[in-house]
């Protein structure tokens, strides 16, 4: 049985060796961790992400904006992420403006491409959401990271998207596994700022399984075909 880490940041992790047990989906969230993205994706022959986070519009400003987008273009991502916004730190209207342009492009690049989206959608999952819904997103949507409210699970489980749990546990993601089905979860581990290494993911299922009072196979087994499915793997 192989596993999928839904979301990580292989490039990052130091002395990194490949598991074949293990199936990380790699995402990038700025032009440079595109191109290692890219790289290391195409190396292990692992499914991938490319976009333009919230974070980075903040740090890197938009300027080089439209050569990020032609680079991406350019690529075969599994889809357009991570992506959103974060008003954690955009803590100025004009701030939050500036991510919302950035993302409404990246939501055009994906509709565009015909890609599902990862969010990153830190004290703002609604606020993604509706900006999806007002451009008329016709395709998937993943909660990277999940640290939102119930009724967003509820929200993008209901359009058949699916929500991404990392080894982290909080009454919120507890109250959000007992109310939305096992077909719309996927793990993570976001390694390796949060899990320290791709393998931490069994962490994530066990809190899954743990959770819905479920098997740890049954719950690896079909957060592996959600992701499959939802990435197109």
């Amino acid at each position: 049985m192989q596993i999928i880490d839904s979301h990580a940041h292989v490039f990052e992790i130091k002395d990194y060796v490949n598991d074949t047990k293990f199936i990380p989906v790699v995402s990038g969230y700025s032009n440079g961790s595109n191109l290692k993205t890219i790289k290391i994706a195409k190396e292990y022959k692992y499914p991938f992400c490319l976009g333009i986070a919230p974070q980075t519009v903040l740090k890197e400003g938009i300027d080089n904006l439209d050569l990020w987008i032609s680079e991406i273009r350019k690529e075969k991502p599994n889809a357009i992420g991570e992506v959103g916004l974060d008003f954690h730190w955009a803590e100025t209207e004009e701030k939050r403006t500036l991510q919302k342009q950035v993302f409404s492009q990246m939501i055009d690049l994906s509709s565009s491409m015909k890609l599902p989206v990862v969010l990153h959608s830190r004290d703002a999952t609604k606020e993604c959401l509706d900006m999806l819904e007002e451009k008329n997103f016709k395709y998937k949507s993943m909660l990277h990271f999940f640290s939102g409210t119930v009724e967003d699970a509820v929200r993008v489980s209901e359009q058949g998207g699916v929500v991404s749990f990392p080894p982290v546990r909080s009454k919120k993601r507890k109250d959000t596994l007992l109310r939305i089905p096992l077909e719309n979860i996927v793990v993570e581990t976001d390694a390796p700022f949060v899990g320290r290494t791709i393998q931490d993911v069994v962490d994530s299922i066990n809190y899954v399984a743990e959770i819905k009072n479920l098997d740890f196979d049954i719950v690896a087994m079909q957060t592996a075909k959600n992701a499959s499915k939802f990435f197109r793997i």
